[in-house]
């Protein structure tokens, strides 16, 4: 393991020489036009299949770059504040009325008001299932700088789900054909250029409502091999850097030369089950994979102090998370005794165990953007052979396509669970019957009750009190594997100011960072 490390960090060391004293001179010129400007290159670890906000989670990136706002933010405490609505009101249980703030504009100088916003909600709710998910919206009507939507059920999430980039506000009167590419927005910074796989650049927008950007234009460029982007940021080809994995997060200790913001995200590092495999529709197979990993270890030494064990999805911080829950402790004995007694022994003495003549083997998939999930998926496969379960890891760019096609057995996946300080939509995305992010299968009548019931839930408490619920039950029938929380990290060289780590990752640049 350490020679392949040795090695990893070598290659990259060699890429980094020889391809970025190629391309220095463009780095350089994005940083130092004509030695007036000021801009930032990112050395970012995900990448958008275009920059159209309404599809997927590609609005995510365009809130990060500073080019996308939606009607209200959240603050690093999760509290909903004003973005492009000054203010709210709920003028009954279904109906939601916004004032938008006067003055404001899309890059193109286009007012925004409320005709505009409606005709952007409405767009992403035709092209993003996930839009119509979370928002539930039946009607939208404008009036001035007033836009008043009604949701199909009394829905106590709708404030914060509004929040997500799904919702940011585009001009869908712009040329519609560059939305992929360069979609008019409202942000602080506009996109001047989107290289497919490979950079972003956006520059200052001038007609900007808010305060004026305090940099000329930023560049995010993909690198998505972690020791490449330790290494970049180290040589100064980059000045700011997402995601440096556990491994490289003490090259940048010397605070005289880099600046590192660390908080405990809202993500939880997960393992999907497939219950349509077989093995995995057995009760005492999931128990035994769930005391059979050592999310301690997992937390402590595998990622070296950069993420917390997880007992169910939502981190401690919240007030339905895992405080409220019964960890499961590694158990390894415990997980032998399950399988034994559940018929699955080891005939043959090759280590893994059958039952009805069938090896109990499964692949488990994951991919490389995120520096912890190869580490972990090792770990995994150590750990469940010591159980009598063999592993298959196999690595991909993206499960995107694994997870919708339903080709994997167990599945890692690094996913934020409470992106608007509500447990609602994760838990229905991910965990109902029939939900769009529901890969592994899971139904359980009991959970899909419980769902609906917080639904129409007003009471904060009795809101959590339910989504307490929802977790025992989903842990009680082990549906997945709930592994790490893990920390954010971004680390910028010293020069570099104003930039500020939220739990959800879909806000990075605005109009408040600079460099010196």
């Amino acid at each position: 393991m350490k020679i392949k490390k040795y090695l990893a960090v070598i290659l990259s060391m060699i890429f980094l020489c020889a391809g970025f004293i190629g391309c220095k001179s463009e780095s350089t010129a994005e940083k130092n036009d004509n030695g007036q400007s000021k801009n930032i290159v990112f050395g970012v670890n995900q990448f958008p299949s275009n920059l159209d906000p309404a599809e997927g989670f590609n609005g995510w990136f365009v809130s990060m770059y500073g080019v996308g706002e939606t009607l209200v933010k959240l603050d690093k405490n999760m509290k909903i504040e004003p973005l492009l609505a000054d203010s709210w009101k709920r003028v009954n249980d279904l109906t939601w009325k916004f004032h938008i703030k006067d003055g404001a504009k899309f890059q193109d100088g286009t007012p925004v008001n409320g005709k505009t916003v409606k005709a952007s909600l409405e767009r992403s709710l035709k092209l993003n299932p996930r839009a119509e998910s979370i928002l539930l919206i039946d009607s939208i009507t404008e009036d001035g700088q007033y836009v008043s939507i009604k949701t199909k059920t009394p829905y106590e999430a709708f404030l914060g789900n509004i929040a997500d980039p799904v919702a940011i506000i585009v001009n869908t009167g712009a040329a519609k054909d560059t939305f992929t590419k360069a979609p008019v927005c409202t942000g602080p910074f506009k996109v001047k250029s989107y290289v497919p796989e490979s950079k972003v650049v956006v520059e200052k927008n001038k007609n900007y409502w808010g305060d004026e950007a305090k940099i000329d234009g930023a560049a995010f460029k993909y690198i998505k091999d972690a020791n490449t982007r330790a290494m970049a940021l180290q040589l100064g080809e980059i000045d700011a850097a997402q995601s440096i994995s556990s491994d490289n997060i003490s090259l940048f200790a010397d605070k005289s030369k880099y600046n590192t913001d660390k908080i405990t995200s809202l993500r939880i590092i997960m393992s999907y089950e497939n219950l349509n495999n077989e093995f995995l529709k057995d009760p005492a197979v999931r128990k035994a994979i769930a005391l059979g990993v050592n999310r301690e270890s997992y937390a402590k030494d595998v990622l070296k102090g950069t993420a917390e064990a997880a007992v169910g999805p939502f981190p401690k911080s919240l007030p339905f998370g895992e405080n409220n829950l019964t960890s499961y402790k590694y158990d390894k004995e415990g997980a032998v005794k399950l399988l034994n007694e559940a018929g699955y022994t080891d005939t043959d003495g090759d280590g893994i165990r059958e039952k009805n003549g069938e090896k109990l083997q499964l692949n488990l998939a994951f991919y490389t953007s995120r520096s912890e999930l190869p580490v972990i998926a090792q770990a995994m496969q150590s750990e469940l052979k010591e159980i009598g379960i063999a592993v298959k890891l196999q690595s991909y760019e993206s499960v995107a396509n694994v997870l919708k096609s339903g080709s994997f057995d167990l599945c890692l996946y690094s996913v934020n669970t409470a992106t608007s300080g509500d447990p609602q939509s994760f838990l229905e995305l991910y965990f109902k019957t029939g939900g769009s992010e529901n890969y592994g299968k899971y139904s359980n009548p009991e959970v899909d009750s419980l769902i609906d019931e917080l639904k129409n839930e007003k009471d904060t408490q009795k809101r959590n009190d339910i989504a307490i619920d929802v977790q025992k039950k989903l842990l009680e029938d082990n549906s997945d594997i709930f592994l790490v929380t893990p920390m954010l990290n971004l680390v910028s060289k010293s020069d570099v100011s104003g930039l500020t780590m939220y739990p959800v990752d879909y806000y990075l640049l605005n109009s408040s960072v600079d460099i010196k």
